[in-house]
C-alpha cells in the first residue's frame, strides 16, 4: 500500500419529526428542535481505546409564516452543542417557499450532501461519495433552490465565493421514480482560492478545482432497501496541470429484521490516479461497515457499527455521524462504535 498519493495532496463541520411547537398562528408556526447523539467508539488508529463524546449533538429554532396565500416565508438557525468545542452556527437560513419551490439563502449543507448517495452507516461510510473533499459538505454563503414534482425533482445550489474570500460552489442534480425504483444524477464544481496561501498573504494562494459527477440508484424491496452510487471527481490545480481522478462505487443495503430492528451493510472502493506531478502514483482505499439499529421510536435509538478500512482515502464527509473525515492510509484497520439519540 502506497503512501505517495497522500503526500502530494498533503503537498500541493435534520429536522425531527418530534420538534416541539412555541408558537401556532393562522399566520405560521415555530418550532423548537434537537437531537443528543452519545457515540462510544473503539478506533483501531487510538489502540481501541473507548472514546465517549456527545457526537453531533443540536438544536435548532425552524419556523414558517404565510407572507400571501400561495408563499411563506422561511427561517432557521441551529448550533451545535457538543461537549469538547464551543457553540458554533450550524446553519442559518432565510427563504421563501411556494408554488414555485423552495429558495434559501445563507449557512447551509450543500445541494450533494442533501441528496448524499447510498451510503447508510452511521459512522464508518461514505468514503466514496467524492463531493466534500474541499468544503466539508458546508456552505457559509450560499443560495439553495430546490423543486419537486410528481413525477421528479430538480435541486441546485450556488456558493458565494465573496471576492475569493470564500469557496465558489455550483451543484445542479435531478431525480425522479419508477414504481420501487428511484434514482438521481447530478454534479457540482468547488473551487478554492485560499488553499496553501500563507498567513502574510505574501503568497498568493493555489487555485484548487473539485470538479464532481454522481449517479445513485436505488430499490425497495417492502420494507427493505439496496442502493448503488457512482461517483467521478477530478481535483486539480487551477494554476497547473496538476489532478487527481477520482472513481467511487458505492453498494449498501438495508434490511428491516423487525418493525423497529434494522441489519444494514456497505461496501465502498476508491480508486485515485495522479497526474502531473513530479511522481505520479496510483492509489485505491476500501471501506466496509455493519451494523444494526434499534428505533424504540420515534424519539430514541441506539445503534452499534463496525468498519473496515483498507487504502488511501481522500477527505469525505459521513452524514451518518455528520464527521469531517481527513485524508487517511489505513492498513486492514477494525474500529467498532455504538451511539445512541434522542430527538425532541
Amino acid at each position: 500500500m502506497k503512501k505517495t498519493l497522500l503526500a502530494l495532496v498533503v503537498a500541493a463541520a435534520a429536522t425531527s419529526v418530534n420538534a416541539a411547537e412555541i408558537y401556532k398562528s393562522e399566520d405560521g408556526s415555530v418550532d423548537f428542535y434537537g437531537q443528543l447523539r452519545t457515540e462510544l467508539k473503539f478506533k483501531d488508529s487510538d489502540d481501541h481505546k473507548a472514546d465517549l463524546s456527545s457526537g453531533s449533538s443540536r438544536m435548532g429554532v425552524d419556523g414558517s409564516y404565510a407572507l400571501t396565500d400561495t408563499i411563506d416565508v422561511l427561517g432557521k438557525v441551529e448550533v451545535g452543542v457538543r461537549d469538547n468545542s464551543d457553540v458554533n452556527v450550524r446553519q442559518h437560513i432565510f427563504g421563501f417557499a411556494g408554488d414555485f419551490g423552495t429558495l434559501k439563502f445563507g449557512k447551509q449543507w450543500t445541494t450533494s450532501d442533501d441528496v448524499y448517495g447510498a451510503d447508510y452507516s452511521y459512522f464508518f461510510g461514505g468514503s466514496a461519495l467524492r463531493y466534500s473533499t474541499l468544503n466539508g459538505a458546508l456552505h457559509d454563503s450560499q443560495i439553495k433552490y430546490a423543486y419537486d414534482a410528481d413525477q421528479f425533482w430538480v435541486k441546485a445550489g450556488w456558493g458565494l465565493n465573496e471576492n475569493e474570500s470564500n469557496q465558489d460552489l455550483y451543484e445542479l442534480f435531478v431525480g425522479t421514480s419508477f414504481g420501487d425504483v428511484a434514482l438521481h444524477a447530478g454534479g457540482g464544481l468547488n473551487k478554492d482560492y485560499a488553499f496553501g496561501a500563507d498567513e502574510d498573504a505574501s503568497i498568493d494562494g493555489v487555485e484548487i478545482e473539485n470538479l464532481f459527477l454522481e449517479f445513485t440508484v436505488e430499490y425497495s424491496l417492502g420494507d427493505h432497501l439496496i442502493g448503488f452510487t457512482y461517483y467521478n471527481a477530478e481535483l486539480s490545480n487551477g494554476n497547473g496541470p496538476e489532478k487527481i481522478d477520482e472513481n467511487g462505487f458505492s453498494l449498501a443495503g438495508i434490511f428491516q429484521a423487525t418493525d423497529k430492528t434494522a441489519l444494514y451493510a456497505g461496501y465502498e472502493y476508491t480508486d485515485q490516479e495522479s497526474k502531473g506531478f513530479a511522481i505520479n502514483a496510483d492509489e485505491d482505499g476500501t471501506v466496509v461497515y455493519v451494523g444494526v439499529e434499534h428505533k424504540f421510536n420515534s424519539w430514541s435509538r441506539v445503534y452499534a457499527e463496525y468498519g473496515y478500512g483498507d487504502g488511501t482515502t481522500l477527505g469525505y464527509n459521513n452524514k451518518g455521524s455528520d464527521q469531517e473525515v481527513e485524508a487517511t492510509v489505513a492498513d486492514s484497520e477494525s474500529n467498532f462504535a455504538v451511539g445512541a439519540r434522542f430527538y425532541w
